[in-house]
């Protein structure tokens, strides 16, 4: 069995999201640190569409980024958030248009 195939399959967004939800509500000093290993597991997730021939989303790019910007500077991460999320929502509700 391949596991790129089985990785296709699964929620694992929702199950990335669901763990750091439960891990920041269990211990709020390590929100920083969260949000920015689930930026970078999101990320690394869109990144392996990569290898079944479809292109890189804009989204997958925009998350790592974010995530590597908050493991450096920790004392940004409202306007990393911030920035992240309306870009995500215009990406995804086509205003905004990347990369083709």
């Amino acid at each position: 069995m391949d596991f790129l195939i089985v990785l296709q399959h699964w929620p694992l967004n929702g199950l990335a999201a669901l763990i750091a939800g439960v891990v920041v509500l269990l211990a709020p000093r390590v929100l920083n640190y969260v949000v920015a290993a689930y930026l970078l597991v999101i990320g690394t997730l869109g990144l392996s569409h990569y290898f079944y021939g479809h292109s890189i989303r804009p989204q997958t790019v925009i998350a790592l980024v974010a995530g590597v910007l908050i493991l450096v500077r920790p004392n940004i991460l409202s306007y990393v958030v911030g920035i992240y999320l309306i870009l995500v929502g215009l990406l995804d509700s086509g205003i905004l248009r990347l990369f083709g």
